[in-house]
């Protein structure tokens, strides 16, 4: 049962992802396209900030979308010629397209400090059942705190540092506007890797 669910799941997120790709695609380029439409700086911001809480979904749903993808491969013997439009560049497509439309809303927020604190409180906590000294549950949450935050913050510098490259306008219209393109081609069984590979020798 459980596994006929997943396989029900996984070949509609397959057979679908062309829809994916261009309400992704429309989500990402959207910084471009409340742009043409004329809308005032003010509310162009607020527009595109309610428009990253649905692309965060959409965006999830991009990356399980290959990991369905990567499941009916190993486990369908005709993948490719039943699923011939989900090939490389699609993967690709939906990875970068995921990224940008995940990390959007959520470039602001620091993991960092959120995990060592709640490591920290967690450990004084524990403590609470070993010992009333104040003195020492403080000590041993600013040491939890600190050896925590330090450990992951060059990681967190990495994930800043990627996520504002990725929301950035640029990148995210290009992205936008390929996986656009993308999914409009699988409409009529082509890709753009397809496409490529007619004219590579």
């Amino acid at each position: 049962m459980a596994l006929d669910l997943l396989n029900l799941v996984s070949e509609t997120l397959v057979n679908w992802n062309f829809l994916i790709l261009i309400i992704g695609g429309l989500l990402a380029a959207s910084w471009l396209l409340v742009r043409l439409a004329g809308v005032s700086s003010d509310d162009m911001s607020s527009i595109i900030d309610k428009l990253s809480i649905f692309g965060f979904l959409i965006g999830i749903i991009a990356l399980i979308t290959i990991g369905a993808g990567l499941y009916l491969l190993a486990t369908v013997s005709n993948f490719v010629d039943e699923y011939s439009a989900f090939d490389l560049s699609t993967i690709a497509c939906l990875g970068i397209l995921g990224l940008v439309l995940i990390l959007r809303p959520i470039k602001d927020i620091r993991f960092g400090a959120m995990i060592s604190l709640a490591i920290g409180l967690l450990g004084a906590g524990v403590l609470v059942f070993f010992t009333t000294s104040l003195q020492l549950l403080a000590v041993v949450f600013l040491i939890l705190f600190l050896a925590i935050y330090l450990s992951i913050k060059i990681f967190e510098d990495l994930y800043l540092l990627i996520a504002e490259v990725l929301s950035s306008p640029l990148i995210s219209v290009t992205t936008g506007i390929l996986c656009i393109i993308q999914g409009l081609l699988q409409i009529f069984g082509l890709t753009i890797g397809g496409i490529i590979m007619l004219f590579l020798p």
